[in-house]
């Protein structure tokens, strides 16, 4: 049996004004939290910060910790991953208008939906618990 490479990533769970920030994936038509690799010597702290900042462009800070997610994926290289996410409550740090770092191959755009819809809108069922964790947060900004 082939061994999985296991990926570890960090995301954020954006809540301002009753809503929360959804990135749509344009050439896939899905729906979830900005998320990504952590890298060499970053906390996934950092990391969720960075890519809440290069995916969505906008500056976020953590106010609660959220927990692990872990799932396996196909990738377009043919291969099976193991992916553990570790995901935090963020508000926006401030007012400060989105300016996006986007990598080669990522099309995303920003999507905020209102914290009761955010649940039919999301397109995996992995992001749906970390949707329902924030819900139940006592740290969530309403």
């Amino acid at each position: 049996m082939e061994t999985k490479k296991h990926i570890f990533s960090a995301g954020g769970v954006i809540v301002h004004d009753g809503q929360v920030l959804l990135i749509e994936w344009l050439s896939r038509r899905t729906f979830d939290f900005p998320k990504g690799k952590i890298d060499e010597g970053e906390s996934a702290q950092q990391a969720a910060v960075r890519e809440v900042k290069e995916e969505t462009g906008y500056d976020a800070r953590i106010i609660d910790e959220l927990g692990d997610v872990t799932f396996e994926f196909n990738w377009s290289d043919g291969k099976r991953y193991l992916k553990t996410v570790t995901y935090y409550l963020m508000e926006l740090a401030n007012n400060d208008a989105p300016v996006t770092n986007l990598q080669p191959g990522e099309d995303f755009e920003n999507y905020w939906v209102k914290l009761d819809q955010a649940e039919t809108v999301l397109t995996y069922s992995e992001a749906k618990d970390v949707l329902q964790r924030a819900l139940n947060s006592p740290k969530l900004p309403i």
